[in-house]
């Protein structure tokens, strides 16, 4: 018995040498696919370091306090900007709403909006970008047709606080659907809206530019004036309306011209683009998703995907849009070692959920959401460009231009709410 058990393991191993021949071929073969191994573990290592490195910078940035201001309190060269109040805050800044003293008292010229970047050299280093992308977007924009944000100035103050004086806005999307209770727009309202910012991203992208960080939180009414009118889907409940639904995107800090894409990250997760997600390669078709998250959230108020965590944020993909993530994606993102913690496939490139899952509460988030196409109604020109929009594979999603083409833009298209 012992002997028939030797000559099993010795079958074996020769079976294995055997198959290990077949799959490499040559001794030269196996080096060169161990060497590539190798430099591919090296490779997630220096990955790994990177982003905690990242986020030990991050960390510390947080810690470090914003600029303390008070109302009456100038700014500028010669206390040209003088601040009244808080308008927003967030990680890299806050935003005062300020009166410019060299401009006639009685024109809007006097108010003006002045971001204020936190004493961090690397977020002043960012702001300066920011304030390099916004002067070349009015430069190209003599006629102000862009509906992206215009900067009116820059200025240093003491303590290495950059500051990028911009036009005046007032209220964003995310803030105006918060305030309607999250039920949504009305869908001749959502049209516009949408088509205000896909005519942005037609002109940016025209350009050779990509926003990176699309939301909800950076594009923003003029004028947050409105009026309440019954809600036409929620049976009870009243809706608010802009009184002028003209939008403008903000926030340019991490935007890139074409030359200067990098391989990190981009954007804010619940936006974040398939292809992103995977550590794929990207370019101006991540904004095209983004966009189309925000195209669905005006129509149903709140965003498509909520998740804090890679895995579940695949699973949801293919969940809500009823279409599997792409093999050929999957198995490139595979090969190429770019796969997050918490994402994988299997051998045929399939997503390995729930298998993956953190937990079963995530399961379940994933199992209890509805299709996107059933929460979107019977409006069927509109799902048309939110699916156009959401597809998975950049290759095919479709571009602004492409777009604004759709039958729910035409001119004079009447939307049945």
């Amino acid at each position: 018995m012992a002997k028939e058990r030797s000559n099993a393991r010795r079958s074996s191993r020769s079976r294995s040498r055997d198959t290990k021949k077949k799959k490499f071929g040559s001794s030269g073969e196996r080096r060169r696919w161990e060497r590539e191994r190798s430099l591919a573990r090296r490779e997630r290592q220096r990955r790994k370091e990177r982003k905690e490195k990242k986020k030990r910078d991050r960390d510390r940035a947080k810690d470090t306090p914003h600029f303390e201001w008070e109302a009456g309190m100038a700014l500028g060269e010669e206390g040209r900007f003088v601040a009244q109040k808080q308008l927003g805050e967030g990680t890299f800044g806050r935003v005062l709403e300020c009166v410019d003293i060299t401009a006639p008292k009685s024109s809007q010229a006097a108010r003006v909006a002045v971001k204020v970047v936190k004493g961090v050299r690397r977020y002043c280093e960012h702001a300066e970008c920011e304030a390099e992308v916004l002067l070349e977007i009015k430069r190209r924009d003599p006629d102000r047709r862009s509906r992206c944000v215009r900067i009116l100035d820059t200025f240093l103050h003491p303590k290495r606080h950059f500051c990028i004086v911009l036009e005046p806005l007032d209220t964003s999307i995310r803030d105006f659907l918060k305030d309607n209770d999250s039920n949504g727009l009305f869908l001749s309202d959502a049209q516009e809206v949408s088509r205000q910012l896909l005519e942005a991203l037609s002109f940016l992208h025209r350009n050779e530019i990509t926003h990176t960080d699309l939301k909800c939180r950076n594009v923003m009414f003029r004028s947050g004036s409105h009026y309440v009118a019954p809600h036409p889907r929620k049976k009870g409940l009243d809706c608010r309306r802009p009184r002028c639904c003209d939008v403008v995107i903000v926030d340019f800090g991490g935007a890139v011209f074409d030359s200067e894409r990098h391989g990190g990250r981009i954007g804010t997760r619940q936006f974040r683009a398939p292809e992103v997600v995977l550590g794929l390669a990207w370019d101006e078709s991540s904004d095209m998703w983004s966009a189309g998250c925000i195209v669905s959230m005006l129509y149903t108020g709140v965003r498509p995907f909520s998740v804090h965590e890679d895995g579940e944020h695949c699973a949801m993909m293919e969940r809500l849009l009823c279409s599997e993530i792409p093999s050929s994606m999957a198995m490139t993102a595979s090969d190429e070692g770019s796969l997050p913690e918490g994402v994988a496939f299997d051998s045929k490139g399939r997503l390995m959920w729930p298998s993956i899952a953190p937990d079963r509460r995530a399961v379940e988030r994933v199992s209890s959401l509805r299709p996107l196409r059933e929460a979107l109604g019977g409006h069927t020109s509109f799902w048309k460009v939110v699916k156009g929009l959401l597809r998975i594979d950049p290759d095919i999603r479709l571009t602004a231009k492409e777009a604004l083409e759709e039958a729910f833009f035409a001119a004079g298209e009447q939307v049945v709410e």
